[in-house]
């Protein structure tokens, strides 16, 4: 069986987002005959655990667990004495390219010990954090194992990117077109980080750079329980322009408009909001919203069961173009009815061929106020169904991109 070192940060038991993508990979790999060692963060100090995540994980994988230096607390500190520059300048200044280089020194150190004494055929990183690109760029120099460095977001190319025309900008920009050099292979998780990566690096060969998207792990469809209520559930965060505000609208439109929605529909949001958003959001729609903090999949799994449609949304932004948020793929593996607000781009391309979407006429508040009420009819009639095209989404089984990964790693 061959041997895999994957460096990924953010990893069980950390929860969020950006774990399951690694982890995903972590326990299927062995069913194409490669075995992960994982090079991680010690997580005595993090912000949201999961430990059931950890069953995931295959008996054979060894987790090296680094300590760090965080930096944050100094933010913390610097801020309870209201001298938050401090921390500010330092971060602008030394911490490069992010806070967490302080477990550079340590992973790279531990990750030395493996590798002296076992052979290893492949390393593989994935940002964020770009630390992680760094470790595996010195490690596969000094023990010449190919490497694949895994993009789930931009970097230097991202819209909010607070380093332009900065010294510190160039600095990044230079290190992230060495790791674009130096990796063996490229993989990120949309067509349109591909075509930025190769618009900005002209000397980079497409094939180089492959599109291995984010997908899901439902084995199990959500049982049908019509409730007697009509409850729309939203997954993930909500925070500066990804801001649902125009939803909202729509939402106290619906109420105001059709009695019987006023009385049986509800919505619910599950994750981090901001604050300054979720209070506009009460002041709109105060009697007919919930919210709840991050929840473990088995729950998510239970609040999908309940409700009658899913919320995806994206801001109206070039940017989001080029965007696929990991929940896309969670919900159409649940075979739900999905009210996909989003703009021109990949993200409503998949929908369209998964079957599972309905769509407003135009981004606006009133058209998805039409289209609420529309879907809202329809689920009192019961005929809010949905077609899902599954040799489509089964594409997007980890089990299926775990398959892809390994072509990538023996190509």
């Amino acid at each position: 069986m061959k041997k895999v070192l994957i460096i990924a940060y953010h990893f069980p038991p950390i929860a969020g987002g950006g774990v399951f993508r690694p982890l995903k990979f972590v326990k299927y790999l062995p069913e194409y005959e490669w075995l992960p060692t994982v090079l991680t963060v010690d997580t005595r100090l993090v912000w949201a655990s999961d430990n059931q995540l950890l069953k995931e994980i295959p008996p054979s994988v060894q987790i090296i667990r680094a300590r760090q230096f965080e930096w944050f607390y100094l933010h913390i500190v610097s801020s309870g004495l209201a001298i938050p520059k401090i921390y500010d300048f330092i971060n602008e200044h030394f911490l490069v390219p992010d806070s967490k280089i302080g477990w550079y020194k340590k992973a790279i150190k531990m990750a030395r010990i493996r590798l002296s004494a076992e052979k290893y055929d492949r390393i593989f990183s994935t940002s964020p954090t770009v630390v992680s690109h760094m470790i595996a760029r010195k490690l596969s120099k000094e023990f010449h194992i190919p490497w694949v460095c895994d993009f789930r977001d931009f970097w230097t190319s991202h819209k909010n990117y607070p380093f332009h025309g900065k010294k510190r900008g160039i600095k990044e920009m230079q290190l992230e077109k060495e790791f674009l050099e130096n990796a063996s292979k490229i993989t990120v998780v949309t067509k349109g980080m591909k075509h930025r990566f190769l618009e900005k690096n002209p000397s980079l060969e497409a094939k180089k750079i492959q599109v291995l998207t984010n997908g899901f792990d439902s084995t199990i469809l959500p049982e049908e329980k019509k409730a007697g209520h009509f409850q729309i559930i939203y997954t993930g965060s909500f925070y500066g322009e990804y801001n649902p505000e125009i939803f909202i609208t729509a939402f106290q439109q619906a109420l105001e408009q059709n009695k019987k929605f006023a009385e049986k529909a509800s919505l619910r949001l599950i994750g981090k909001i901001e604050p300054a958003i979720q209070n506009a959001i009460i002041k709109k729609i105060p009697n007919h919203v919930s919210f709840l903090p991050y929840q473990s999949p088995n729950e998510l799994h239970e609040h999908i069961e309940q409700s009658a449609l899913l919320l995806l949304f994206l801001p109206e932004n070039d940017h989001y173009s080029a965007y696929l948020p990991k929940k896309m793929f969670d919900y159409m593996a649940c075979s739900k009815p999905i009210l996909a607000i989003v703009p021109p781009g990949e993200c409503r391309d998949l929908l369209e061929k998964s079957g599972d979407a309905f769509f407003p006429s135009k981004y606006s508040a009133e058209a998805i106020s039409r289209e609420l009420i529309t879907l809202f009819q329809k689920w009192l009639s019961d005929t809010l169904t949905t077609k899902p095209d599954w040799e489509f989404i089964q594409q997007f089984h980890y089990r299926d991109l775990t398959k892809k990964l390994v072509e990538i790693f023996e190509s």
